[in-house]
């Protein structure tokens, strides 16, 4: 029965961290301790470093300043450690059941796909501790992005395609033989104002490859037969 209503009442205060104005006298004297959620999505710019706040909330108040400890679970974290600053700890302030853990992570091996950041409160006799978090870290384009997709037809390894800047200069590119075996493919490039070209090439010259071009949630440009290539120009302006 002592279970049964402890469970109860941590149940309950879970409840308070998402209404943190109201108190519910039950629960105040527990000593419990937990992240804003169980996963938190964090953008990074190019090149960047973004700092960002991550909430704490706890089940008592108390007229001090409480600190906890604050672990980085290694194991399960892919980000770079030299990419982040995590404080040890968390302070949530007197008078208070909310504090701010201040994290800050650098685009350092971050890559198209993201890396994630796992912690976890560190444990300590007669803490309660929620769920740890995982912070998923993508990387965020400050400028123009231009995502491009193609569904490939029967060759792909017949695919290429560059995309250049008005200079001529070769910003990004796939070669011929690039995507044997592949179905599709999707990027997105981060470019400054100004004027390209997207060129897509097919080595046997029946390309039938369907590609889209899209920025600020329009279409520059479909295709899907565009013989041994297809040239599209256009402008990006914030």
């Amino acid at each position: 029965m002592k279970k049964i209503t402890f469970l109860l009442l941590i149940s309950i205060s879970l409840f308070v961290f998402n209404s943190c104005d109201e108190e519910i006298n039950e629960t105040k004297d527990i000593n419990y301790i937990s992240f804003e959620s169980a996963t938190f999505d964090f953008g990074v710019e190019l090149d960047g470093t973004t700092a960002l706040d991550i909430k704490v909330y706890s089940t008592k108040i108390t007229n001090s300043d409480r600190t906890f400890n604050v672990n980085v679970l290694l194991d399960e974290s892919s980000a770079d450690p030299a990419s982040y600053s995590v404080p040890a700890s968390v302070i949530i302030p007197a008078n208070s059941n909310v504090g701010l853990l201040n994290i800050s992570i650098s685009d350092i091996n971050i890559g198209e796909n993201g890396k994630n950041l796992v912690l976890e409160f560190a444990t300590e006799e007669g803490l309660f501790t929620g769920e740890k978090i995982n912070i998923n870290i993508k990387q965020v384009c400050p400028l123009n992005e231009v995502f491009l997709d193609i569904t490939f037809d029967s060759w792909p390894e017949e695919t290429g395609w560059e995309l250049l800047d008005s200079s001529g200069g070769v910003v990004a590119s796939a070669q011929i033989g690039d995507y044997a075996g592949s179905s599709s493919f999707s990027t997105s490039f981060c470019l400054a104002n100004g004027t390209y070209t997207f060129i897509i090439y097919d080595a046997y010259g029946d390309g039938t490859d369907t590609y889209k071009l899209s920025y600020n949630g329009s279409v520059i440009v479909t295709g899907g037969a565009f013989g041994s290539s297809e040239s599209t120009t256009f402008t990006v302006n914030q």
